[in-house]
């Protein structure tokens, strides 16, 4: 069951009027598979999901069967643009490298603001299995331009399963600019709806014992 905290979105086709105040509907989902994954001891985006092919292929199937154009944050040496590509359906996946020096996952989203300005920015990681239609729908839905929707389970939150709407990039670019470089630092300052979703949602793969109990949960 999800439930969103602060006000609930249907997904309706709304006047014309209403554009200005929303932007876009759909926003872009950008899965960030270009860390170091040092704690796995391997490229994390390529882990073998529990239902077939990897996680990033995963994520990229999901993002493109809610019907979002999707891009992969990736960095040079990874290979991600050819492992998509050994399947069809997923070639329409757009795979931008990020060059280094790597500098973590929010400014990953401001260089993604740069690359698509005025777009609001559906942000996964790679590493979240339990990643469901239902779920990136209702993080899809329409999305004031200043506002953030965030999931969290009443305890954690996870700023990498989260829209960002689209008059977010001069906030963020100011904030980077003034030293900030972590979502914690960067979020108090924003409006956030909160997304409220099974602890199960934000299960993230850190390291190999992680990755067994995925397994061994979902046969």
């Amino acid at each position: 069951m999800i439930f969103l905290i602060v006000c609930t979105y249907h997904v309706v086709r709304r006047p014309s009027w209403m554009t200005s105040l929303f932007g876009h509907e759909r926003p872009l989902a950008a899965i960030l598979c270009g860390g170091r994954s040092r704690r796995m001891g391997r490229d994390k985006a390529l882990l073998p999901h529990r239902h077939g092919g990897s996680l990033l292929q995963h994520a990229c199937a999901l993002a493109l069967t809610t019907g979002l154009e999707t891009v992969c944050l990736s960095s040079p040496g990874h290979g991600h643009r050819q492992h998509l590509a050994t399947t069809p359906a997923l070639r329409q996946v757009t795979v931008l490298e990020e060059q280094p020096p790597l500098e973590g996952p929010l400014l990953a989203l401001g260089k993604l603001m740069t690359t698509y300005p005025g777009r609001p920015i559906l942000l996964l990681a790679c590493d979240l299995p339990n990643l469901t239609p239902p779920l990136l729908n209702t993080l899809a839905t329409p999305l004031p331009p200043r506002r953030v929707r965030l999931a969290t389970d009443g305890i954690r939150q996870q700023p990498l399963l989260a829209s960002y709407g689209s008059g977010l990039a001069a906030n963020l670019h100011q904030a980077v600019a003034a030293g900030v470089r972590s979502f914690r630092q960067w979020l108090p300052g924003l409006q956030v709806e909160w997304l409220r979703v099974p602890s199960t949602a934000l299960v993230n793969l850190n390291n190999p014992q992680d990755l067994a109990a995925t397994h061994d949960n979902h046969p």
